[in-house]
């Protein structure tokens, strides 16, 4: 099933334990009060996924988007249907700005 054709935003973030810059990006933008709570709001649906263990199913998914490592993050949406991937290293207003444009 498809969210982002029900009209949701999905926001995904890949990660992995041993990545410096993901633990940055959590701490400082994904673990902030304004985005957590931003991303509970009924029509955002947060996904994470996590290649700290080799994952051949993500791998594929990152290459798609000519990423071959972490930290991956992208916000999908009825606006932004191919995604839209922001930096690797994430900012608050970064991420509120893609999930916004891609309601």
């Amino acid at each position: 099933e498809n969210y982002v054709n029900q009209g949701y935003v999905v926001v995904i973030n890949i990660t992995a334990s041993w990545c410096s810059t993901c633990k940055f990006n959590e701490f400082r933008v994904l673990k902030n009060k304004e985005i957590l709570q931003l991303l509970k709001s009924k029509n955002i649906i947060p996904l994470q996924g996590d290649i700290s263990k080799p994952n051949p199913e993500i791998m594929k998914f990152l290459e798609k988007y000519n990423r071959f490592g972490v930290p991956f993050n992208a916000v999908f949406g009825p606006m932004a249907p191919e995604g839209i991937i922001t930096s690797e290293f994430l900012s608050k207003d970064e991420l509120i700005k893609a999930i916004n444009k891609a309601k």
